[in-house]
């Protein structure tokens, strides 16, 4: 029922899915820039901690190209067969 004492119109067929794949996209849409943050953070972090153990100062810049690198293909692996 409404709000106004009406019953509700029917649902239209469909709609669930519609509002499913909404969801979906909007997943997708956090998800994508999510791997490619942690891709660089990770791997960069990984890289800094290198950088400090052995004392250099080149392999945080690695890191962080292959994050990024490595985030960017599991990214298009995993959505761009959509």
């Amino acid at each position: 029922m409404t709000d106004d004492g009406h019953p509700a119109p029917p649902a239209r067929p469909g709609a669930d899915q519609e509002r499913e794949h909404g969801r979906l996209e909007e997943s997708r849409a956090w998800n994508i820039p999510s791997y490619l943050l942690a891709g660089v953070l990770g791997f960069g972090g990984i890289g800094y901690l290198i950088d400090r153990l052995i004392g250099t100062d080149f392999i945080v810049a690695i890191g962080i190209v292959g994050g990024m690198a490595l985030a960017i293909y599991y990214v298009w692996f995993r959505y761009g067969k959509a």
